[in-house]
């Protein structure tokens, strides 16, 4: 993806938008009561949990202005869960949850991310637009990073030439409670979610894909990264905050493994480009499968031989679903739904206690979580640390 400063415009509209939105007083007249604005209450800052590795919050707490994009850009909850997990785990990496208070991104807005998420113009195309076409397809800002189609119309072409590789951008503010007791910012991790397949519309109606190479995915959102952080670093209230990318390229819209970060760059205050990128080795793998055997055959037997002893349970057991999360080539935590057509309580009680007694003769060494349910509701929750403690708990 070539950079392309055609427009000076669109970084003024960057800068115009920077800033964080103000929330309106509501009236309700009928109690007689007045909900006073979020940006006049006192912040402050939610009391630390037991888990230290989990971020503080500021209260009250405010949304992102581009919330609401998420589910809709990306392709799946499981990717969605996935992606914004993961990004926190990044941000640890950089922000210390002993040093940083996080809040939800608060500078991109939903204009500016849908703006993001467009194809970029060429010169050529923006000269042949008329006015009404350049204020339409927002040209005259071309804050679009997506490959530009160069004027072709052939969706087949397109998809072969010029995919849509962008499909989503998570935007999170970490920051740090000064001796007055006011919140600064200090810094922010940007996560750009991409496609692994792109589906397009044929002439005839038809929906079509085509799978995009992976390696040729990741250097694009990172070069993406890049001009992103130009933008930012154009508006001088955010020249001097530590500013973390990271890219997420999602599994397939079928798919119930999500995707995973490929990797991550830092930005330090100050810093105008991006140096080099840290590769993340991590996969999201179904068990069992062939991916999981590739990557531990040793624990996909497990996981058959575990299945198995379920079946011998129940005659209604079909299998189990597995979701096994692996970092640097090891297991690190391992997701089991067990599916079930309720009948009784006597039977979830002696189902999950079979589980539980199971439970301590596999998955040595891995944090594992099972959950018994059917398609509303969920039972029973077993889990187990990596160190082998076990804890079963039978919903009422």
């Amino acid at each position: 993806m070539k950079k392309i400063s055609i427009l000076l415009i669109s970084a003024a509209l960057f800068l115009a938008a920077c800033s964080e939105p103000v929330d309106m007083a509501e009236n309700d007249e009928e109690s007689g009561v007045t909900n006073v604005p979020v940006t006049e209450q006192e912040e402050q800052v939610t009391s630390r949990t037991e888990n230290r590795t989990d971020y503080q919050t500021v209260i009250p707490y405010q949304i992102s202005p581009s919330r609401g994009l998420t589910s809709t850009n990306m392709v799946s909850s499981y990717n969605i869960e996935a992606f914004e997990k993961g990004l926190f785990d990044i941000s640890k990496e950089v922000f210390s949850p002993d040093d940083y208070i996080f809040r939800e991104g608060q500078i991109f807005t939903e204009e500016m991310v849908r703006g993001f998420l467009n194809r970029t113009y060429t010169r050529e195309e923006i000269d042949e637009m008329t006015e009404e076409e350049l204020a339409d397809g927002t040209a005259f800002s071309n804050l679009g990073l997506n490959p530009s189609t160069g004027g072709e119309t052939d969706p087949d072409v397109i998809a072969e030439e010029a995919p849509l590789y962008l499909s989503h951008l998570l935007e999170q503010n970490y920051v740090v409670e000064d001796e007055n007791g006011d919140m600064q910012l200090e810094g922010m991790t940007i996560g750009l979610a991409m496609n692994s397949v792109y589906y397009y519309e044929n002439d005839d109606g038809s929906t079509e894909s085509v799978s995009l190479d992976a390696a040729t995915v990741k250097e694009e959102g990172e070069q993406m990264a890049e001009e992103i952080l130009e933008r930012i670093r154009a508006n001088e209230q955010y020249q001097d905050i530590t500013i973390t990318f990271a890219i997420f390229i999602q599994s397939n819209d079928t798919s119930i493994a999500p995707g995973n970060f490929v990797s991550y760059s830092v930005a330090d205050a100050g810093e105008g480009e991006l140096s080099s990128f840290t590769n993340v080795n991590e996969q999201n793998v179904l068990f069992p499968s062939s991916e999981a055997e590739e990557l531990s055959e040793e624990t996909n037997n497990d996981y058959q031989l575990f299945n198995r002893n379920l079946s011998s349970y129940f005659d209604s057991f079909t299998t189990s679903v597995g979701q096994g999360y692996f970092k640097d080539g090891n297991l690190e935590h391992l997701s089991i739904e067990i599916p079930v057509e309720y009948t009784s309580r006597g039977e979830i009680i002696g189902l999950s206690q079979y589980v539980s007694d199971l439970l301590s003769n596999h998955f040595a060494g891995v944090r594992v979580e099972i959950s018994i349910a059917d398609k509303s509701d969920t039972y029973a929750l077993i889990t187990k640390t990596s160190d082998g403690n076990i804890q079963t708990h039978i919903y009422e």
